[in-house]
């Protein structure tokens, strides 16, 4: 039953080349814009993709989302993965009528008490980029969860959960190659630094560590992928990736399996190691002179982060205080995720994104764990990241609630088309159970 999510029909002759020639004519622009006017070529190049992908499928516009949350290059004002969102989120709103929504309600629910929250704090704080910054806000957070469900409910979960997972490994691969030429030192790879790089890794690992019978991965290949991740992880030196991960996989590892065996006990001890290593790594730099490393650096930022807070408690300063300069703390976004909200939208908001969370795990927690627990892993993993490091960062505070819409989505065109998928009811971590029955 691994396969019977049916895709969609294929695009028409018509259709296809009208997508070639707007890609054509587009592409001829972007490329005279970039002689002309080299700050309007991307884009133009980008919406030229856009276009011509809609031309195409209009269905692969969500999809593209998926991969596109790893680009951090700029597009003006805004990054590559907020465009591609953005544009995605129209395209979703437009296809999502009639389509079994009203499922994901309970989640839109969870996102709309944070954003509401939020929103008292615009009147005290009235300023631009923390009314641009609140509406950006609003796409990471509920656009996010709608793209996610029209992709699962469109039945094209496989495809952008496996992009994302096969870069991630390409990503791994040039971090352990990189990690190796310079020493063993800290990785950059172009705008991606080693948190960035982690953050990335870190749900590329959990997709296939989880691997539900919807993604369809065979487990060897699984496996690998999410060793070569693991190893990513160590070479780019992200400590807090691997402290989510391994919550993570904890998660996964403790909920009701629906593969044939067990999951191997070598995943369980490979996370001593990874934790020894976090644990030294950390209290030798606690130890050490420079206060300039990243623990007794991070210690200094929440210091002056509850000094930000204090100035306003319950609404916080706003949005992005720390490039506005309006507070006279700046230069720095605080590396935890609570003291980041505390100090934009106080403790009002702190409220709203406790809710966010804790609804959005119930909710997961209960779904059919076929469904819920990549979901459920993912979300969770994100946010003991951001314990120790920042958790609105474009593209990845987006790719935990697109792959929560997932599970809806395909949950959804489940019931729609009668299948049902029920893990083995009784399990254990050492059991071999039954694999799953449709």
């Amino acid at each position: 039953m691994g396969g019977h999510l049916t895709t969609q029909r294929p695009a028409t002759t018509a259709r296809l080349v009208a997508g070639i020639a707007v890609l054509c004519v587009l592409g001829a622009v972007s490329g005279a814009l970039a002689v002309a006017a080299p700050d309007f070529a991307l884009p133009v190049a980008l919406v030229a993709l856009l276009v011509a992908v809609a031309f195409i499928d209009l269905g692969l516009v969500p999809v593209l989302a998926v991969p596109a949350t790893m680009i951090m290059n700029r597009v003006g004002p805004m990054s590559i993965s907020d465009f591609v969102l953005g544009g995605a989120t129209l395209v979703a709103l437009l296809m999502i009528r009639g389509k079994g929504a009203v499922t994901l309600q309970p989640l839109l629910w969870c996102g709309a008490a944070y954003i509401g929250l939020t929103a008292p704090q615009l009147i005290l704080n009235s300023y631009a980029a923390n009314v641009i910054e609140w509406v950006h806000e609003i796409v990471l957070v509920l656009g996010s969860m709608v793209v996610g469900f029209v992709v699962g409910r469109e039945g094209r979960a496989r495809l952008p959960l496996s992009a994302y997972a096969l870069i991630g490994v390409g990503i791994a691969v040039a971090t352990m190659v990189s990690a190796v030429a310079n020493g063993f030192g800290p990785v950059y790879l172009g705008m991606l630094h080693k948190n960035s790089i982690g953050g990335i890794l870190l749900v590329a690992a959990l997709i296939v560590f989880a691997n539900p019978p919807w993604l369809g991965w065979k487990q060897h290949w699984a496996y690998a992928a999410f060793l070569l991740c693991g190893v990513g992880m160590l070479a780019a030196q992200s400590r807090q990736a691997l402290i989510g991960t391994g919550i993570g996989v904890l998660i996964i590892g403790l909920r009701p399996r629906f593969h044939n065996g067990k999951r191997s006990r070598l995943i369980w001890f490979m996370l001593i190691p990874v934790a020894v290593f976090v644990i030294t790594e950390v209290r030798d730099q606690l130890a050490a002179d420079d206060q300039f490393n990243s623990s007794a650096q991070r210690l200094t930022w929440y210091e002056d982060s509850i000094k930000v807070w204090l100035m306003s408690p319950l609404f916080g300063v706003g949005h992005r205080w720390w490039v506005t300069g309006h507070t006279g703390y700046s230069g720095f976004q605080p590396p935890n995720a609570e003291l980041e909200v505390l100090t934009t939208v106080g403790f009002i908001g702190l409220i709203g994104f406790f809710a966010m969370f804790g609804g959005a795990i119930w909710m997961l927690a209960r779904m059919n764990p076929v469904y819920g627990t990549i979901g459920l892993a993912i979300v969770v993993a994100r946010l003991a990241q951001t314990q120790f490091d920042l958790y609105w960062v474009a593209g990845q505070s987006s790719i935990l609630w697109i792959v929560a819409g997932i599970c809806y989505g395909v949950q959804a065109r489940d019931a729609a088309t009668g299948v049902t998928w029920r893990p083995h009811p009784v399990q254990t971590l050492f059991r071999r159970t039954d694999r799953v029955r449709a």
